[in-house]
This record gives C-alpha cells, sequence and structure tokens, in this order.
C-alpha cells in the first residue's frame, strides 16, 4: 500500500460519518472518499473529501473538499490542523484548489483564503501543495 493510500485509508476510517454516495471520481477513476471531521470530543464540526493522487505519485492526496459546519469560529483550521499533522506522520503531500465552492458572509474568497492556506505550510496560488515536515 502506497503512502497516499494508507493515509487516505486511516483519514477515512477513523470517522464513522460518511456521505452515503461516493461523490465522484478523480481523474484517475480513484474514488473521492467524503466524511465527517469530528473534534476531540467526537462533536461534528466539518467535512472533508480526499482522494489519493496517482498523477503526482505515491505519496500525493487530493484534497477536495474541507469546510466547517460554523465558519468564522476556528472550526476550519482545526481541521486542517488535524489534516497537515496527519500528512507529517504518514509523509504525504496534500494538495488543495484555492477555490472556495460558495461565497457566505464567513467564507475565505481569493487572497483571503491563499493566504489562510499558507498558514498551514501550502505553496502556490490557485493550485497549492503541502510537502510534509520531517519529523
Amino acid at each position: 500500500m502506497t503512502k497516499a493510500a494508507a493515509y487516505v485509508k486511516h483519514m477515512y476510517s477513523q470517522f464513522e460519518g460518511r456521505a452515503a454516495v461516493t461523490v465522484g471520481v478523480n481523474s484517475s477513476s480513484e474514488s473521492i472518499h467524503p466524511f465527517v471531521y469530528e473534534n476531540k470530543s467526537r462533536i461534528p464540526i466539518g467535512l472533508i473529501a480526499m482522494s489519493i493522487d496517482h498523477v503526482s505519485g505515491s505519496a500525493a492526496v487530493d484534497v477536495y473538499h474541507i469546510s466547517a459546519f460554523k465558519p468564522g469560529n476556528g472550526q476550519g483550521s482545526e481541521i486542517m490542523k488535524f489534516l497537515c499533522n496527519a500528512a507529517d506522520e504518514f509523509e504525504v503531500r496534500l494538495c488543495i484548489q484555492a477555490e472556495a465552492q460558495f461565497s457566505g458572509r464567513r467564507t475565505l474568497v481569493g487572497a483571503d483564503l491563499v493566504s489562510w492556506y499558507r498558514k498551514f505550510g501550502f505553496n502556490g496560488n490557485g493550485a497549492m501543495c503541502r510537502e510534509p515536515k520531517a519529523s
């Protein structure tokens, strides 16, 4: 099993809340795994969807979606820290498109969203990637 496959399997199997259907496939026909993220108290606070990135190598994961149920109170940052810490542990690169799915009153868009991802070590502007930090 590749590092990326181990990461996705670990993340997806860690939480019971999952979307009832496969939301789609990426260009490599790999399933996208959506799940509900729960905080340490096991309270659902957001959604994540990810897939193995077969184009970039065996240690790359595409994050297709990340959102907090109640934006603007640090839940998105909590989710992103969780993703990044696990990516460091599994030694995988995370890739994400810095583009908001919708624009709400608390939704980060444009340069603000790019800046937010950069706080977590992502590089780039639209298509952004984060290399794992050495342990």
